[in-house]
């Protein structure tokens, strides 16, 4: 296990060990600014030992946002996002943001007909007024990817040691690449190679604009989590473009927001908190009467997406990051073993900022998160927490 704790090389950024703290969405903004809650949130992942700790969604411009008062990179947020990078540097850590945008997956009416690569049924804002997606034409693809690697190059302006280009769980770079919800016939649609079209388009962008020695990382899912969506096979492809593409490493992940949104997680579904989370009694209703049909449950096992990544890793050569149900000593061991260069950890460190230094010292070797997901529920409230 030590082995991870040694300083590891992400392009030309050296971190103080393999550990990043995963982006998990903080709800820690008051109108789309971020707060101090959330600069003290990732000091105290510095503070634990974590190398690198990512801000979660980014949204490259107000569009991008899946409601309204989600933050977005513009003049206002970066001047907090630069006081964030200073304390965490101050605290000895690094730190990444996610860059994203939702495509379909939205409810924010300020935008009526969000962007998407095909015409899409919003089953996410629908009850919102929002319904169906708009198909991307030229001119919405090269503004986004210009969104995007504008925002990466204003973020490297305010300090952040590296970005996080998110590729899964359903957002806009996703929604091409999965062919349930990429109908295009154009050159963007169809075959693998033609769905990763876009995506890598938009890596270049950012490549392009930040240079060369600052590190992009791409979270990627295995797969969906469904039948007829992106599968390892596709993600196994696309990692061998991302080589070619002089991506600095790809985090493997899982799973499509308003489909399988558990499947990343794993563990209990805490319904009752979601319900009571609702914005309408429309939504409350729905969840209520439809949650336990649409909202899958998977058991939470340790490292469950260990076999799957496994496989990645024995196709490709660039640097690889596991994440999903890291929560012990063993645990860990086991990701070494496999071959992979760094680990993403979540929840653990969710419910124990100090779980890493815990563990180096050996006076813990398993983490004390029940896997009861609460956490998620609080995201929404005052903040991500753990209820324990």
């Amino acid at each position: 296990m030590y082995r991870a704790f040694r300083k590891k090389a992400l392009g030309s950024l050296i971190l103080s060990n393999a550990f990043i703290k995963t982006a998990t969405f903080e709800g820690m903004y008051k109108n789309g600014i971020p707060t101090q809650a959330l600069i003290d949130h990732h000091v105290s992942m510095a503070k634990g030992g974590v190398a690198l700790t990512t801000v979660s969604y980014g949204a490259v411009s107000a569009d991008a946002r899946t409601f309204e008062h989600q933050m977005y990179i513009n003049e206002r947020s970066l001047v907090k996002l630069q006081k964030l990078t200073s304390a965490v540097h101050e605290a000895g850590g690094k730190l990444s943001i996610q860059l994203t945008h939702c495509g379909y997956f939205s409810k924010n009416k300020a935008q009526k007909r969000p962007l998407a690569p095909s015409r899409i049924f919003n089953e996410y804002g629908c009850l919102s007024g929002i319904v169906f997606s708009k198909a991307m034409n030229q001119e919405d693809l090269e503004r986004v990817a210009s969104d995007f690697a504008t925002a990466a190059a204003a973020l490297k302006s305010v300090g952040f040691d590296a970005v996080e280009l998110h590729m899964g769980h359903g957002y806009l770079l996703s929604q091409f690449l999965s062919p349930w919800t990429n109908r295009r016939k154009d050159n963007y649609g169809g075959s693998i190679e033609n769905r990763a079209r876009y995506p890598l388009e938009v890596l270049k962008a950012i490549k392009k604009k930040v240079g060369t020695a600052f590190p992009v990382l791409v979270k990627l899912n295995l797969s969906d989590g469904f039948k007829g969506g992106f599968s390892l096979e596709d993600c196994i492809y696309v990692c061998r473009q991302l080589e070619q593409t002089a991506c600095e490493a790809v985090i493997l992940s899982g799973g499509f927001t308003s489909k399988t949104p558990f499947y990343l997680m794993r563990g209990a579904v805490p319904l009752k908190g979601l319900i009571q989370n609702s914005n309408s009694w429309a939504e409350r209703i729905t969840m209520a009467f439809f949650g336990p049909l649409i909202i899958k449950k998977y058991p939470y096992t340790s490292n469950f997406f260990l076999k799957q990544a496994s496989l990645v890793r024995q196709a490709v050569s660039i640097p690889l990051v596991y994440l999903g149900g890291v929560d012990s000593k063993k645990g860990i061991e086991q990701i070494m073993d496999a071959g992979f260069d760094f680990i993403a950890i979540g929840r653990a460190l969710i419910h124990d900022a100090d779980f890493l230094k815990k563990l180096e010292a050996g006076t813990l070797i398993e983490s004390g998160c029940n896997r009861c997901n609460q956490c998620v529920v609080e995201m929404d409230r005052e903040g991500i927490s753990c209820v324990l």
